[in-house]
């Protein structure tokens, strides 16, 4: 084979896969409740239809599962196949939650204001919500990385988090800079946008390590691919808080003094 090759007679175990769609389900139920709740207090839906590309994002798993050496198994409650892969229902719901939920909390926080240092605990923090999220699901083995994947911890690739921390940072960026187009209407507008954020920071993030889980060059240069993913994403987010953050409070300067001129 040309590229290394999922592990296509991998089943899943149905309590454990119950589980989790349970779990995930009831997650999107109050997210969804919280949506309508902020749609009804301030006019706009825009927190709901953050919800909704979230899910929407799910069209291009297919797509970063092959690049990135990430497989469901067939057995899986299935909601759709495309590219030869089979994506559960759990996972469309893992989407709602992950990019629905952290892009809408971090544009509101965004709307409040922002240093540049509390951006870069905001992307720590995705990335963290992402590891621990990931790690407890692998021990259920509902799927599995495969591939010469870098930077594995346990059965995690870490690479993975800092591409999916940077997605939903970049979309709330680019929502909060173009507030005033996303009105009315054109709210929906952040469906297909938060589409071609996702396909374009997975590319920009991600490539470094696609081409090194897909080509045989070494342990050593294998694990520089997962680092170079790291340094790409880094500076995405030092774009974004040299954009959006807003300055430091300094301490306030005192008048300087004046020479008294006699009498």
């Amino acid at each position: 084979m040309l590229t290394p090759q999922p592990p296509l007679g991998m089943a899943v175990d149905k309590t454990a896969e119950l589980g989790i769609t349970i779990a995930l389900a009831g997650i999107v139920a109050v997210a969804l409740t919280f949506s309508l709740i902020d749609w009804y207090r301030t006019r706009r839906p825009l927190v709901l239809s953050l919800m909704a590309s979230g899910g929407a994002i799910m069209i291009f798993e297919p797509m970063v599962d092959t690049v990135g050496g990430c497989w469901f198994p067939s057995n899986s409650w299935t909601a759709f196949n495309a590219w030869g892969r089979p994506l559960p229902v759990w996972l469309c719901l893992a989407y709602f939650v992950y990019f629905g939920i952290a892009t809408s909390a971090i544009w509101k926080a965004l709307r409040k204001g922002l240093t540049q240092r509390q951006i870069w605990l905001i992307f720590c923090a995705a990335m963290l919500g992402d590891l621990i999220f990931e790690t407890v699901l692998l021990t259920m083995n509902p799927y599995v990385y495969y591939g010469y994947q870098p930077l594995v911890f346990g059965k995690f690739p870490l690479w993975w988090m800092a591409v999916n921390a940077a997605i939903p940072l970049v979309l709330a960026t680019l929502i909060y800079r173009f507030d005033s187009y996303f009105r009315g209407w054109k709210t929906l507008a952040v469906i297909p946008l938060a589409l071609t954020t996702s396909a374009a920071v997975n590319a920009a993030v991600g490539w470094p390590s696609w081409l090194v889980i897909n080509t045989d060059v070494g342990w050593v240069l294998t694990q520089v691919g997962g680092l170079a993913t790291f340094v790409v994403a880094c500076y995405v987010v030092k774009v974004v808080a040299s954009v959006v953050a807003s300055p430091r409070a300094g301490r306030e300067q005192l008048p300087r003094a004046t020479r008294q001129v006699p009498a």
